[in-house]
């Protein structure tokens, strides 16, 4: 397999310093991985704190109508664990 890159002038000098030229690649090819890696990761945070997660996004409205309030909820943890 062959690949051809147009880099700029100044990447493309730095290249020609190298002592390996297969380590700069990979290296290069690594940064932009983890790069794309950390967007996704960021984009993931951002809709999570834009909405609510799928698994708790199924859990809205299971309690609707029903006349609990946190009072109830603290009820139930302290019959549960105390």
């Amino acid at each position: 397999m062959q690949l051809a890159i147009e880099l700029p002038d100044d990447l493309g000098k730095e290249l020609l310093q190298q002592v390996s030229v297969n380590e700069f690649v990979q290296t290069a090819i690594r940064k932009m991985l983890l790069e794309q890696q950390q967007l996704k990761l960021e984009k993931k945070i951002s809709e999570a704190k834009k909405g609510h997660l799928p698994v708790t996004q199924s859990f809205i409205g299971v309690l609707a109508g029903t006349n609990l309030d946190e009072s109830d909820y603290k009820k139930h943890l302290e019959d549960k664990y105390l």
